[in-house]
């Protein structure tokens, strides 16, 4: 029996973006997919690093990947979450409070100064004259005027190399240092999101779109086209992954007997956003003593296990 043909990638972005919005799961998919979200921009800045690891840095069990690896890495993975969260825009309540509750495990400023002060000021003020230009109105809902704003600000913005360096050799000869330069498509793309719901190709911010090429070599109508199929590809993984969230979150113990004060079934989503939650984090989350966290945690893992 043939399989069915693939649904095309404009039919899979508007399901995700309509089925999030009613989804008992929303908060809980949002929570993974910035974290998804960082370890794609990562790659296009050139500092791959993977969703496990980016995990145990939000829950402090770890400083940030790559710090000590000894990488010449174009930036912190710190200022890269920064960047990425500051981006996050989105005024509807249950993504507001999604975000709030990350930047509670993660303070995102305060990590960026001490692993990335200097990619603070080094991207610092493009980020901002790009969300200028990227999230106001747009003349049509396509992709096509998304790609073209992109390249627009991508052209406009491009940060300029920072100056070579003479040195000179025990032997006395003069060697010159190249400039090292720096891309910005990875800002571009922690903004990519925004820029889809201001153009109103979304109706909401995605956090997991934030796709672009390492280099923006092509023209409008070229980027539109990859933007469509990379998009709708996320969309397709999304949607899946909102089906498995969807059949976690119907599982969770209903009858927990307990108050409706009580913050086990609160913790229980938390475990299902962040699992491996510490018991410190616990006690920051939920406003509890952490004798009082260390009693729930127990009480959550021991009525579900959910990995991530």
């Amino acid at each position: 029996m043939a399989r069915p043909a693939p649904a095309p990638p404009l039919l899979l972005i508007g399901r995700l973006d309509g089925r999030l919005l009613g989804s008992p799961a929303r908060d809980i998919w949002l929570a993974r997919a910035r974290v998804k979200a960082a370890a794609t921009v990562a790659g296009i800045a050139g500092v791959p690093v993977d969703t496990a690891a980016l995990l145990d840095w939000i829950c402090s069990r770890t400083p940030p990947p790559r710090h000590s690896e000894g990488l010449n890495d174009p930036l912190s993975i710190a200022a890269l979450m920064h960047f990425l969260l500051l981006a996050d825009d989105s005024s509807d309540p249950v993504a507001r409070a999604s975000l709030n509750v990350l930047r509670t495990l993660l303070d995102d400023r305060a990590q960026a100064e001490m692993w990335g002060g200097d990619d603070l000021v080094r991207f610092g003020q493009t980020f901002r004259e790009a969300r200028k230009r990227l999230c106001v109105p747009y003349p049509s809902p396509t992709l096509l005027s998304v790609a073209e704003r992109l390249l627009a600000v991508h052209k406009e913005l491009e940060i300029s190399p920072t100056e070579g360096r003479s040195v000179t050799t025990i032997d006395g000869r003069t060697l010159h240092v190249d400039p090292r330069s720096f891309g910005t498509v990875w800002l571009l793309a922690c903004m990519l999101p925004s820029a889809l719901a201001a153009a109103g190709f979304t109706l909401q911010h995605i956090p997991s779109f934030v796709w672009l090429p390492k280099f923006l070599s092509s023209g409008p109508a070229e980027l539109a086209e990859e933007l469509e199929a990379a998009l709708g590809r996320t969309a397709a993984l999304g949607l899946t992954e909102l089906d498995r969230l969807e059949r976690i979150v119907a599982t969770l113990p209903s009858d927990l007997g307990v108050t409706r004060r009580s913050k086990l079934p609160t913790l229980m989503r938390l475990e299902a956003s962040y699992p491996g939650l510490r018991v410190p984090a616990i006690a920051r989350l939920l406003g509890i003593s952490p004798q009082g966290a260390a009693k729930l945690a127990a009480q959550a893992r021991s009525a579900v296990t959910v990995r991530y």
